[in-house]
């Protein structure tokens, strides 16, 4: 699959990467241009790009997916998990999904891991008012588990608030009645 939701700290229940996503459910890709080169084994689109993968959405200004085999010849492959090997969408890359939104300068997804990486000094995923920011977040869709690291000169920043909390209350140091 392209990707599948992962979750942090977050109001909605968690989903297991074996859960009820869907594992084959085809890609759907818009662009303004299409670079393939079959040697080489990548296409790249351009131009107000979007990939929708069931409920994931990216949007890029370019993504490239590497291949194995034959692009346009998958039905002796099977599923796009054995044609894909890695996703990479670069310029202000968004993704939705129903259980988090992020923005980046770079995502690369690894198919076989399961793991997306946001690249980029302001990568930021946000799921509901929680969010969290770094230079380099590592979401490992297996397990639902996330690394963030820092920049040179910028620290991560986490931002968590409990069910009853809101914006205001926390921003205004504002005790809790």
């Amino acid at each position: 699959a392209l990707i599948t939701g992962a979750a942090f700290a977050a109001d909605k229940p968690k989903v297991e990467a074996t859960g009820a996503e869907p594992k084959n459910t085809h890609i759907i890709i818009t662009a303004e241009q299409l670079d393939s080169d079959n040697k080489a084994k990548f296409a790249e689109f351009s131009g107000n790009v979007k990939a929708i993968q069931a409920d994931f959405v990216i949007t890029s200004d370019k993504l490239r997916i590497y291949y194995k085999g034959e692009l346009l010849n998958t039905e002796k492959k099977g599923s796009d998990e054995e044609v894909l090997k890695k996703i990479v969408a670069t310029g202000n890359v968004e993704i939705t999904t129903d259980q988090y939104n992020a923005k980046t300068e770079k995502l690369e997804y690894d198919t076989a891991s399961m793991t997306i990486v946001l690249i980029g000094e302001n990568s930021t995923v946000i799921n509901g008012k929680n969010s969290i920011t770094g230079s380099k977040i590592i979401l490992y869709q297996k397990d639902g588990r996330i690394k963030v690291l820092g920049g040179k000169n910028k620290r991560i920043k986490a931002e968590f608030f409990t069910k009853s909390e809101t914006s205001d209350e926390l921003m205004l140091g504002k005790p809790k009645q």
